[in-house]
């Protein structure tokens, strides 16, 4: 049930924009409102505009308009403190005199003067600052002197036309210096419009409004990833903007939004006051405003999330399927106590990140809320998802065993609902490792929940396993439009880009965002270094980002590009000491090759048999997909021993095995070269950097055959016939 809002009744709206017609009148004559327009003497003057706040007349050409007090009011309060934020509770103690008034009402009135001075750009002349109030800029006005009552009409009206051109013409002029004409209105790309939900603040600011507040953004933003009629940003990008005074056409920009929902939620015993609004973000105009006071009762939350779903489509026109409607009927539980336990592992994923789904206590949260709900569907996914991922290599049987249990529940519950196909797909994806099935399950609860950026991050994740990497690039850009401010998204696509080799749209993608992480600052070093190969220009870039960003083994690779071997050995630490090198892993790898290129095989020796002996036991107990790393730790470390035979043959065991993982294949093709340039087989080494070049890989062709590994095959005419073609053009 809503509230009506006092203040500015919206039947006010028609009349306040209503201009005076001449109607019945001869054309040389000047009616009694024209000659008051002639006559007036004006305490504001703005643009096109004369206002006389004593009687609430606003003057244009030779029409006059009688606004309502309050918007009057309104208008002189703003033309007199222009250029600074305004809160709300300042228009209340001065405009409003202090009574007591709804949010609703100032944004009513501030929709009437809006719609009355700039309906082609409601944004123009009062800026909204979320959370926070209003901006006012007024142009200056468009003639110098108002005309006296003793001018002509036609006088009047020649001054009107050329002030009005005068005043389009500047704003052209400012907006545009080459003076091409301007569409102040972006065309929206094609497809559902973009919606972004903000964090809803709590208007009483106990735990109890907090708690609902967060849970109200959540929900919502669930609910609308599961409607077909529009796309949803995801929740960490739309977080950023909690507390943060920004204005919604700056937000709408920052996350490429067409529509923004805000609101505020209030506790007050056993009833819950919910108040929402959307505005449409490219002009700030107010498109929808509702108040809900309810008794405090999940059902009753849900239904609201339900209302303000709907009023999207309303307002954008949107059609709603029968699976929206569905959806939108869909109460995900009555149990608060479930609901609480749910939100509260929700708040950790958001406070930790993702690395969090391994940790008991996320764990322990879910389970308590399917305990509490054994249907309630969103928790029961999400604890499969989990207990799958936690699985993944295999060696924690009772993780899956669980996982399966949960999956039976959550078919019981809601067979084919988009929770359920997501947990399946995770499943079949993490324990199975069926990529093709989980592929095709994958994309069937994306045609439920196409907004579900978890979903479709497991999808580019099954892509990239898959080897089909255009599939992979394309579902990295949408998780990137759906999730715009989150900087691991941008590094995710970034290392698709780079990967698949479209260097020029890595480089773009680098320049163009305003997020920083370390990622994004090396994919702009690499770029210069692509023009310039410089290589000492890129160890220090680097060295300032790993001083920034103090990532494990930071550096490395661009310290033995330059030779610099004790740097380079640096980035290790105290890892050895510690005892902390697993022959299966990457930092190993690194460090036998660190060790190999200074010929220091007193530190490598000893360990080399251990090593061997492990690494082969491994390579016994893994399955097939997880190979990779030992069949690549076999090849060096038997190329360190100097049997370059052993070492090819483990190479070619890499290359041949079956099934093919390409994530495995493009992340470890690289190496494959580096241990093949070590024994000096330069035909295999050639022959290696060209297949990772035609395929995903890392192998980079302005950085890889640059690297000290390749020094004993570089004077080989295969190698140098490669150099020769790599060296011209260089990657713009």
């Amino acid at each position: 049930m809503t509230e009506a809002v006092a203040g500015c009744a919206s039947s006010l709206l028609t009349d306040a924009v209503a201009v005076s017609k001449q109607t019945g009148q001869d054309k040389g004559q000047i009616t009694e409102q024209q000659d008051r327009s002639a006559a007036a003497v004006f305490t504001h003057q703005f643009g096109p505009w004369g206002f006389d706040a004593d009687t609430g007349d606003l003057f244009k050409d030779d029409s006059v308009t009688r606004l309502e007090p309050k918007v009057a009011a309104l208008l002189s309060y703003f033309l007199d403190h222009q250029h600074k934020v305004i809160t709300r509770g300042e228009l209340i103690a001065t405009v409003w005199e202090g009574r007591s008034v709804t949010d609703d009402a100032i944004t009513r009135c501030v929709s009437i003067l809006r719609q009355l001075l700039t309906p082609d750009d409601k944004h123009r002349y009062i800026e909204t600052v979320v959370r926070k109030g209003y901006i006012a800029h007024f142009p200056v006005a468009a003639v110098e002197e108002v005309e006296r009552p003793q001018r002509v009409r036609k006088r009047l009206l020649w001054l009107g036309a050329v002030a009005g051109v005068l005043a389009i013409s500047l704003g052209l002029l400012l907006d545009n210096p080459g003076g091409a004409p301007v569409d102040i209105q972006m065309a929206r790309p094609p497809g559902p419009p973009l919606v972004a939900v903000l964090p809803f603040a709590s208007s009483s600011g106990d735990e109890a409004s907090r708690f609902f507040a967060d849970g109200m953004f959540e929900d919502l933003l669930t609910q609308l990833s599961n409607l077909q009629a529009v796309r949803v940003v995801s929740s960490t990008s739309a977080r950023e903007y909690r507390n943060i005074a920004r204005n919604i056409r700056q937000i709408g920009v920052e996350l490429g939004a067409d529509i923004i929902i805000e609101g505020n939620v209030q506790i007050r015993g056993d009833r819950i006051r919910i108040n929402a609004q959307l505005v449409d973000a490219r002009t700030d105009e107010h498109l929808w405003a509702q108040r809900y006071d309810r008794d405090l009762t999940l059902a009753n939350v849900f239904e609201i999330q339900s209302g303000i779903a709907a009023a999207i489509a309303e307002e954008t026109q949107a059609t709603l399927t029968r699976a929206d409607q569905q959806q939108l009927a869909l109460i995900p539980t009555e149990n608060l106590a479930a609901y609480r336990a749910y939100h509260r592992a929700i708040h950790l994923r958001d406070t930790i990140g993702y690395s969090v789904l391994g940790q008991p206590e996320y764990i322990q949260a879910l389970e308590e809320a399917v305990a509490l709900d054994p249907t309630f569907t969103r928790a029961l996914a999400e604890l499969a998802t989990t207990l799958a991922f936690a699985d993944f290599e295999g060696n924690q049987p009772e993780m899956t065993h669980r996982a399966e249990q949960v999956l039976e529940q959550l078919q019981s519950a809601a067979p084919g609902s988009a929770d359920h196909l997501i947990a399946q797909a995770a499943y079949v994806y993490y324990t199975l490792r069926d990529f093709d099935r989980a592929h095709d399950i994958l994309s069937q609860a994306l045609e439920l929940s196409p907004s579900n950026v978890d979903a479709l991050q497991i999808k580019a994740w099954i892509e990239r396993r898959q080897g089909n990497f255009d599939a992979y690039l394309k579902t990295r850009y949408e998780t990137r439009r759906l999730d715009p401010r989150d900087p691991a998204g941008t590094d995710q696509l970034l290392i698709a880009l780079l990967v698949t080799h479209r260097y020029n749209e890595a480089w773009a993608e680098s320049r163009s965002t305003s997020l920083h992480s370390f990622r994004i600052g090396h994919t702009r070093l690499l770029h210069q270094f692509s023009q310039d190969r410089d290589t000492d220009r890129l160890q220090a870039g680097v060295a300032e980002l790993c001083r920034r960003y103090q990532e494990t083994g930071c550096g490395w690779s661009e310290y033995v590009a330059n030779r610099d071997y004790s740097r380079a050995l640096a980035t290790f630490g105290s890892l050895d000491e510690a005892g902390r090198l697993e022959p299966d892993s990457t930092e190993t790898r690194r460090w036998m090759y660190t060790l190999w290129l200074i010929n220091d095989h007193t530190s490598l020796a000893p360990r080399l048999p251990l090593w061997k002996a492990e690494l082969l036991a491994g390579l016994e107990a893994v399955d097939p997909y997880h190979r990779s790393p030992f069949y690549l730790g076999l090849g060096l470390l038997t190329a360190i021993e100097g049997d370059s035979g052993e070492a090819v043959e483990w190479l070619q065991r890499w290359e041949r095995q079956h099934p093919v993982d390409w994530a495995e294949r493009m992340n470890g093709r690289h190496e494959v070269c580096r241990v093949l340039g070590m024994v000096a087989d330069a035909p295999a080494t050639v022959r290696c950097i060209r297949a990772g070049l035609a395929d995903a890989s890392l192998v980079a062709p302005f950085m890889e055959p640059m690297l000290p590994f390749y020094d004993d095959v570089r004077d080989a005419p295969e190698f140098v016939a490669l150099l020769e073609e790599l060296e011209a053009p260089p990657v713009q």
